[in-house]
């Protein structure tokens, strides 16, 4: 470690200390630089040696005590590369090298850009976490990110971390570090101690919650890193267990975030929408409900991962509806992805249900393990289905030749049912679905025909395709495939092949819609009827233009969506699944 005569001697010389400025901020005077220097070494404490020196900012940890009994000496003992390395002030820019090499022919006001102008506070204001210097940078820039509307308030900071965060809001407009008054009537939002920046959207769906009818706060769960539930509940658990606690009352905040609207009164309460990272606690008096008698404790386990951009994954939505299902037949579900299979409340479960994606699920050691292998066949192995008790598939000439209980994927008819709508005769052709990398063959064979086409999906645009938007949602998804023309589908290659009929075949069906789709394996005899299909460009050129005479009239479409319903919905699926899952359990007595 540098001792106190060594590190005056290397700070005397360097441009870093500007005796007159530091002077000023401790409230003295010296009778020379050396008596600054001396004072500086002997007491650093928060305050700065140069306008463009924050040791605060550069060493967030305090690591320079270890070294050097002020961080300037620890600064100037590093070779010139290492001091390179990071930026010693917040708006200093790194690419320029040491700064004290700057400082030969330049004011220190000349190296940073201008401060851009201070905005109008916004309607919701953010108080962050200020203990952390570190933690608070990175909020305030996710912050500033999150909203055009957001006003960060960083009122209460004093010393040194008042001064790196005014440098830091000099380019963010919305950042307030100096006092100001909030409008009546607006969003406040704290975060505590411990609370970490997300990487996805969260403060949209919180405020959201604060519009509903006298809701005066509300707050979100929290989730650690492992995904799983660290707040206000079910510690370890998959934040879909929280789902049935949406929109409950919280009798006391719990340690974490809250938006509240000054204006408001009225209860506190939580919402699942909003997920942030945050520390474990359970919250007392909130309750919780509890397995209905005689249920068996589920985990369906998907591909989707587990932040809230996995929520719009066919997978996931796939799974909350049969879980849906299995509940309205008494049963306790979860539902896990990639990142909390490995959970320790997961040994709690009766039943594993995988639903296979694109990558192999090992087995929970003493539940009853069920597949239903529902894409990708050509990725599963006889191997792997031995390690399963029962195995189902969604093809039935797949399922024929691997010896397994053929299992067809399904439709919601809580919102595709023949009721939602008629198909319109000069409806759009529609198409929905992502581009997957590359062409789809049925848009690619629409394009080729000359057919006019909506489409809505992400990708489109790297393959000169204009996509009408990039999602529809659950909720409208059924009116846009009862309303349309026709709707396009194709399978992949494999699927196709091996009777692996897609759940949008049976979507469209339910709603009484046009579907045109390419030709599957067993397609005919699964649906008790003939349905239009297209092989070639030629094919959707012919079908898929008014008037529509290859399909039949609305009764008759409606008839095939009553039936579609009866024999093909979740509900008839979850029924086959929990009678295989007792079945399994019997037998092991």
């Amino acid at each position: 470690m540098l001792s106190h005569q060594d590190a005056a001697a290397l700070v005397l010389p360097s441009r870093l200390l500007d005796h007159e400025w530091y002077a000023a901020l401790v409230g003295r005077s010296f009778a020379s630089r050396a008596e600054a220097v001396a004072h500086w070494v002997a007491a650093p404490g928060d305050h700065a040696p140069h306008p463009l020196f924050e040791p605060a900012w550069l060493y967030p940890g305090g690591r320079w005590r270890r070294h050097a009994p002020d961080p300037l000496s620890y600064y100037l003992s590093l070779a010139p590369a290492e001091r390179g390395r990071r930026s010693p002030h917040p708006r200093y820019p790194r690419a320029l090298g040491p700064l004290e090499d700057w400082l030969v022919d330049h004011d220190p006001a000349e190296l940073l850009p201008p401060p851009v102008p201070r905005a109008a506070p916004g309607a919701v204001v953010v108080r962050p976490p200020t203990r952390d210097l570190g933690v608070l940078v990175r909020w305030v820039r996710h912050l500033s990110d999150t909203d055009p509307d957001v006003t960060v308030d960083l009122t209460t900071l004093t010393g040194a971390a008042r001064r790196i965060m005014a440098s830091v809001a000099a380019d963010l407009p919305r950042v307030r570090v100096g006092g100001w008054l909030m409008a009546w009537g607006g969003v406040e939002v704290t975060i505590d101690e411990g609370v970490t920046p997300p990487r996805w959207r969260w403060l949209e769906p919180l405020i959201a919650v604060l519009d509903q009818p006298g809701v005066s706060a509300v707050q979100p769960v929290l989730v650690g890193d492992d995904h799983t539930i660290a707040a206000p509940a079910l510690l370890g658990h998959p934040v879909s267990s929280l789902d049935r606690l949406d929109g409950a009352q919280l009798v006391e905040r719990f340690p974490g975030v809250e938006a509240r609207r000054r204006s408001a009164e009225g209860p506190r309460v939580l919402t699942t929408a909003a997920w942030l990272p945050g520390p474990a606690y359970e919250l007392a008096g909130l309750e919780v409900p509890a397995p209905p008698p005689g249920a068996l404790r589920w985990s369906i386990d998907i591909a989707a991962g587990a932040a809230p951009i996995g929520r719009r994954w066919g997978d996931w939505h796939f799974a909350r509806s049969l879980a849906d299902a299995l509940e309205r037949l008494g049963q306790w579900v979860e539902i896990d992805h990639p990142e909390t299979r490995g959970r320790a409340t997961r040994s709690e479960t009766d039943v594993v249900l995988t639903l296979r994606g694109l990558e192999r699920v090992a087995p929970q050691p003493g539940a009853a393990n069920l597949l239903w292998v529902i894409s990708h066949p050509d990725d599963v192995t006889d191997g792997e289905l031995a390690e399963f008790d029962v195995v189902f598939a969604a093809g039935t000439t797949w399922a024929a030749r691997h010896g397994v209980t053929p299992l067809l994927q399904c439709t919601d008819t809580t919102r595709f049912h023949p009721d939602v709508g008629d198909a319109d005769p000069e409806g759009d052709v529609l198409f929905v679905g992502n581009a997957r990398g590359g062409p789809r063959p049925v848009v690619t064979a629409a394009l080729d025909a000359g057919v006019p086409l909506t489409v809505v999906g992400t990708g489109w645009a790297a393959l000169g395709v204009e996509a009408a938007a990039d999602r529809v949602s659950n909720l409208d998804l059924p009116a846009a495939y009862a309303t349309a023309g026709v709707v396009l589908n194709d399978h992949h290659a494999d699927m196709r092949a091996q009777g692996f009929v897609s759940n949008r075949v049976f979507d469209v069906l339910a709603v009484g819609g046009r579907l045109l789709t390419d030709p599957v394996a067993g397609l005919a005899e699964t649906l008790g009827t003939d349905v239009p299909t297209w092989r070639t460009p030629a094919d959707v050129a012919r079908l898929a233009r008014p008037p529509y005479d290859a399909w039949p009239g609305p009764q008759e479409r409606r008839a095939l969506a009553e039936r579609v319903v009866a024999e093909h919905s979740f509900d008839a699926r979850a029924a086959t699944l929990l009678g295989a899952a007792r079945a399994h359990l019997d037998s092991r007595g």
